[in-house]
């Protein structure tokens, strides 16, 4: 069967976590095309996928630098109530890419009725791929990136948005996918989120040259700091610094900085102590590690959670927030929301000693690796496109 995979647009990131399926579905036999504007190509292309340029993110480049970078995370975010905050934010999103589907489904749909398409696969938060398929009349799937907080919210806004595209199309309403899947592992998914097909989460984070440091033991306990790849352009070096100067002042931790080469430049110098790589991916090296200071990113989070680490999570905006109230409430380490106590760098230093040094964070990690360790792996659920496209094909 054809496959065509959409990432949402202004998210490279989200089809990291698409890679292991694109995967097994190519060694399966099938054949399969990603498609997205052009900040799609060099993420896609690292996996070694292939790549259709199909619209333009031009019209949403700096949307998100909604207030200065040392304001975050913005007070609008951060001192809103958790469900307030999300309902918020993911309106915002839905907003966002419904706005993208109107200004570019016709060069999608005049692409896939050529290529014809047996399956769209699609980010859950890629609205574009749902009327698609709709009009196309072949089934769409979407596919989780991590912890999401979409809910009730999204799909109203996104209906909303859509529906006067949809009734041009022809369509009812903005079809629903015919199934979700979710490489999140349930203790750790959203209270909101609809259940999906479970399906074993697999890290990858770009290709990579292991390193030899990671082979050795270090002595001391080993801190992983990595803000992913998309926020220090966004909210700047502050959260980063923050960070590091809290780590700085923990007795026998040796810390590794993963950054994007550009990131590293705008970061600046960071102590000579600190080990800083750049463009190496995650999980190659965090096997040897202690403790993962993130921003709350889903791909950098459930790295680590495959990892069975634990983690203290510095959330700026989006998911981030309801990513670190999750891994707080599943035991596995600490989020530090306020704007206030992300300044507190004493207040830092002790929550980062204070999960390096209590066993329970470890248990409450290692609850969450196993509990992804058990899910069916990517090839069981192509077996179930499989039979998702048979139905199909047999019905029409």
């Amino acid at each position: 069967m054809r496959v065509l995979v959409i990432p949402p647009a202004m998210a490279a990131t989200h089809l990291l976590a698409l890679v292991p399926l694109c995967w097994a579905l190519r060694s399966a036999g099938h054949e399969l095309l990603v498609a997205g504007p052009a900040d799609i190509e060099e993420t896609t292309l690292s996996a070694g996928l292939g790549f259709i340029e199909l619209g333009s993110a031009k019209r949403f480049e700096g949307a998100a630098q909604t207030v200065p970078e040392d304001t975050f995370p913005a007070p609008e975010w951060a001192e809103r109530e958790d469900a307030d905050r999300s309902r918020v934010l993911m309106e915002l999103i839905a907003d966002m890419q419904s706005t993208y589907a109107i200004d570019h489904l016709a060069d999608y749909r005049r692409f896939a009725e050529a290529w014809r398409p047996d399956l769209v696969l699609a980010d859950h938060t890629a609205i574009i791929a749902r009327p698609l398929g709709g009009v196309l009349g072949v089934p769409t799937v979407t596919h989780r990136w991590g912890v999401d907080p979409t809910g009730e919210a999204f799909r109203e806004r996104a209906r909303r948005q859509l529906g006067p595209l949809c009734a041009e199309l022809g369509l009812p309403e903005l079809p629903d996918p015919e199934f979700i899947i979710d490489p999140c592992p349930p203790s750790l998914q959203h209270e909101s989120a609809v259940p999906g097909i479970p399906m074993r989460y697999l890290p990858f984070n770009g290709p990579g040259v292991f390193p030899q440091w990671a082979l050795t033991g270090a002595g001391r306990k080993r801190v992983c700091l990595c803000p992913g790849r998309t926020l220090v352009p966004t909210c700047g070096p502050a959260p980063v610094l923050r960070a590091v100067a809290a780590l700085d002042g923990i007795p026998d931790v040796e810390t590794t900085v993963a950054l994007t080469a550009a990131d590293r430049e705008r970061v600046g110098p960071l102590p000579a102590s600190f080990r800083v790589v750049e463009q190496l991916p995650l999980n190659l090296f965090l096997g040897g590690c202690d403790l993962v200071v993130l921003l709350g990113g889903g791909g950098v989070g459930l790295t680590a959670t495959s990892f069975g680490l634990p983690q203290v999570v510095l959330p700026q905006w989006f998911d981030q927030f309801d990513y670190g109230r999750r891994i707080e409430e599943a035991g596995a380490g600490l989020s530090i929301g306020s704007r206030e106590r992300q300044a507190d760098i004493d207040g830092l230093r002790q929550a980062f000693a204070s999960v390096l040094e209590d066993p329970g964070f470890t248990a409450g990690a290692r609850r969450l690796r196993d509990e992804i360790e058990s899910a069916p792996p990517p090839s069981a659920v192509v077996a179930e496109l499989e039979r998702l496209v048979r139905a199909s094909t047999k019905a029409a």
